[in-house]
């Protein structure tokens, strides 16, 4: 009985049903298990999986109590839905998001956090949180309403990035910023049509940094709380940038202005 009921508490808290609730690849499987950060329900490896794989997702989970099946790759495509999981295979449960205190409070010197408004592909969300990683911002807020949750799709499109970064979810993202305000940063919020260019906007205090909707862009409210507007210029024919490509070009900004500024030498 006891085995029965932890079965059922662990099968009643899945990051999804059937197939949605597996991550697949070799490698965001491997760094999901290295950070330790959001646990894993249990693990299936191909039998193609070469000795030395098998070996090294072994020691990752020893001691961490999660089962591990050894089946034909056709078994693994069969459970997630897809070929290219690279025989590995691993069941989560929901995402363990960070609280927006714990965002704000985190001791990184000065920080820069990324609030993302109503961003709704996944594999958007996801290279937006690879670049938060790479060009070294602090954190994410999202909202619930019209936002991709941290989905198998997003945490393959960061390459692993979900297990580094904190990303805290709040029901209203207004209270969020009016929060960031009484915190000390400086809110600045992504727009088309700002009259300000990114790099002549100081970024090298606290900052938050505001991105919007692929289609509507940042919403009238938060645009309204932010300190600052910024657009990237922009000179082709197209009429405007991904908002994964933008995230990018503002996050490398305010990592270039720090390097050279003598307040963060």
């Amino acid at each position: 009985m006891v085995g029965q009921k932890r079965r059922k508490s662990r099968q009643s808290s899945l990051m999804g049903n059937h197939q949605r609730c597996w991550l697949w690849g070799r490698h965001v499987v491997l760094e999901t298990l290295r950070a330790g950060r959001w646990p894993i329900v249990e693990l299936r490896m191909s039998e193609n999986l070469s000795a030395e794989d098998r070996q090294t997702v072994t020691d990752l989970a020893a001691g961490k109590e999660i089962p591990i099946t050894v089946e034909p790759a056709s078994r693994l495509v069969q459970l997630c839905g897809a070929s290219d999981h690279q025989g590995l295979l691993a069941k989560m449960p929901p995402f363990p998001y960070a609280s927006l205190a714990d965002v704000i409070s985190a001791d990184t010197g000065t920080p820069a956090l990324v609030l993302l408004d109503r961003i709704q592909d996944p594999h958007n969300f996801g290279a937006i949180i690879r670049a938060a990683d790479v060009l070294g911002m602090d954190g994410l807020v999202v909202g619930t309403e019209g936002q991709s949750e941290v989905t198998s799709v997003v945490a393959r499109s960061s390459a692993g990035a979900v297990n580094h970064l904190p990303i805290a979810r709040v029901p209203d993202l207004t209270e969020a910023v009016q929060e960031f305000c009484r915190s000390g940063f400086t809110v600045v919020g992504a727009d088309a049509g700002a009259a300000t260019e990114l790099a002549l906007q100081d970024l090298t205090g606290p900052t938050l940094l505001v991105l919007g909707n692929e289609h509507a862009g940042v919403s009238d409210s938060l645009l309204a709380l932010s300190h600052a507007t910024v657009k990237i210029p922009q000179s082709g024919q197209i009429e405007s940038l991904n908002v994964a490509v933008a995230a990018g070009i503002c996050f490398y900004e305010l990592r270039r202005q720090r390097a050279s500024s003598p307040s963060h030498d």
